[in-house]
């Protein structure tokens, strides 16, 4: 046993003198003994207690300094032997040629030392880059107040600080940090198809030392939950690492958006509004859908447009995050003169029960008044503006009663014809405009009306006159009405009455005939009782 002891420590001896002298091959050769000279207790004191990995990072080093020591030697060889023939050139000993070609050789064995030293520290730096790591800590996909889709990343460097200590076994931890320190990572954000989907497109990380963190902010351009994070480093070494977003809100109410929120309808119609909802949480809540502003006149409902039924809240959960709704609005044909043309501001909530019993306070106060809006803010909820023009018609029908008349030659027409306001806006200036036959004359009375309400009726009395030598025959006389809304001239659809003229009856003749038929009546009368008599 005492043998053994002398001979392991002249062992380690050997090594480290050869350690100290630079000859790495010694040094594993003496190594290399002492295991194979494997007492048990030799191999109790060496239990290697490294992983794999560092192991297979050992030997490789080992290789690339043997193949270092290797090309050393020979090149220190070939540098002796260039000096000696050099001498021996200068004595004229030995040949021009032959100090030449002893001058490539050592130059070729000095070029091949460089490219093992090389090959050594490349395979240190590979072994640094696999010790390099970074980790991503948090990925959240949020919406701001303002209504953007942000995504937060952040990346640790996770770099395994043991694994590179091992690869510098001369050095100490401050020393091998910085090696692990990582510069220039670049970081985008990308879809399954490899198309970048947030801006900024690309995202510089300067510098991320040993255990630190940094925090990137995206913008999302396409909503999606599913993405890839590519890291590319400075050495254009790329990893590419396939995620799945934490949804996170930054209130815990839902946001909601319109791309129709400002619309025209005309009076008597529906409108719809498309509603989008959203709320990036984990928990499951409902939500009172509200209307503030909007004037009673107009008949409210929030629709679902997947089944038609008529909604007054919303549930949100961790599978039901986005929801899109419809909000129909049934304008009144008699809506309030003052609303028609005008823009009508209106506000959509979506709050809890505290904010939907603020807004029915608000409504008790103010009544029919719109809510200011510095206590529309104190409403708790989300909400957007929304807006409205109610926009109104005017429409004119000419209704006549009788349309076909009989007049002898030399009379005159007398027609009524009532102007009616089938419009949901009053009518102005309404008149009739006449095309009759040729050489007649009409009249009209009134000749203008100043003003029709929405369904109303006004008179018109029309007088014909034809001319004295009128023929008798069936005359069509065309009949339209005009008024204006605005600047907007209004037409009703045009009509036609038909007038047929006779021929005027002789007076005189007409007596004669029938005093002649009365006197032979009296004749044959007086006739029959004087014959009865005899």
């Amino acid at each position: 046993m005492n043998n053994h002891n002398r001979l392991l420590r002249f062992a380690l001896q050997l090594g480290c003198a050869a350690l100290l002298s630079g000859s790495t091959a010694a040094a594993v050769t003496a190594a290399d003994t002492v295991v194979v000279s494997g007492a048990p207790a030799a191999d109790s004191i060496f239990t290697d207690l490294r992983t794999k990995e560092q192991r297979l990072y050992d030997i490789k080093l080992r290789r690339a300094s043997w193949e270092v020591e290797r090309r050393r030697l020979e090149m220190t060889n070939k540098e002796t032997e260039y000096d000696a023939i050099t001498a021996l050139y200068e004595e004229k000993i030995e040949t021009l040629d032959r100090l030449n070609s002893s001058r490539r050789a050592f130059q070729q064995a000095e070029m091949r030392f460089q490219e093992a030293s090389f090959e050594k520290e490349r395979t240190r730096l590979e072994f640094l880059r696999d010790a390099t790591h970074v980790a991503i800590v948090e990925a959240r996909k949020y919406r701001t107040l303002s209504g953007r889709r942000q995504v937060d990343i952040v990346l640790r460097n996770a770099s395994q600080l043991d694994q590179a200590m091992s690869l510098n076994p001369d050095s100490d931890e401050a020393a091998v940090r910085p090696l692990l320190e990582i510069q220039g990572l670049r970081v985008s954000l990308t879809n399954t198809f490899g198309t970048i989907i947030a801006e900024p497109y690309e995202s510089l990380v300067e510098t991320l030392p040993l255990g630190d963190q940094a925090k990137l902010t995206f913008r999302l351009l396409d909503d999606d939950d599913e993405l890839n994070v590519n890291l590319t480093f400075i050495d254009q070494y790329q990893e590419n690492r396939e995620i799945v977003l934490r949804r996170e809100s930054t209130q815990d109410l839902p946001t909601v958006n319109s791309v129709q929120f400002s619309q025209e309808g005309n009076l008597n119609e529906r409108i719809r509004y498309d509603l989008i909802l959203e709320r990036l949480a984990e928990d499951e809540k409902t939500f009172r859908l509200a209307l503030v502003n909007l004037p009673r006149e107009i008949t409210p409902a929030f629709m679902d447009p997947s089944t038609n039924a008529s909604l007054t809240q919303v549930k949100f959960s961790e599978q039901v995050t986005r929801q899109q709704l419809e909000l129909e609005l049934q304008i009144p044909e008699k809506l309030s003169r003052h609303y028609v043309d005008e823009t009508l501001e209106f506000y959509v909530f979506v709050t809890d029960a505290d904010g939907f019993k603020r807004i029915g306070e608000l409504n008790r106060t103010h009544g029919s008044e719109p809510i200011p809006l510095e206590e529309i803010n104190t409403i708790p909820g989300s909400k957007e503006l929304f807006e409205l023009i109610p926009r109104g018609r005017g429409a004119l029908e000419t209704i006549i009663a009788n349309r076909y008349q009989e007049i002898r030659t030399g009379e005159e027409v007398s027609v009524r014809v009532d102007l009616y306001n089938t419009g949901t806006l009053e009518v102005l200036k309404a008149h009739l405009v006449l095309t009759p036959p040729l050489d007649w004359t009409w009249s009209s009375r009134p000749d203008t009306i100043d003003r029709i309400l929405p369904g109303e009726k006004e008179p018109v009395n029309i007088t014909l006159v034809p001319p004295e030598e009128i023929g008798v025959s069936e005359y069509d006389v065309r009949i339209e009405a005009a008024g204006y809304e605005g600047e907007e001239r209004i037409e009703a659809q045009e009509k036609d009455i038909t007038i047929r003229v006779e021929e005027r009856a002789d007076v005189i003749r007409n007596a004669l005939i029938i005093g002649a038929v009365i006197a032979l009546v009296i004749g044959v009368a007086v006739g029959s009782i004087k014959v009865s008599r005899r």
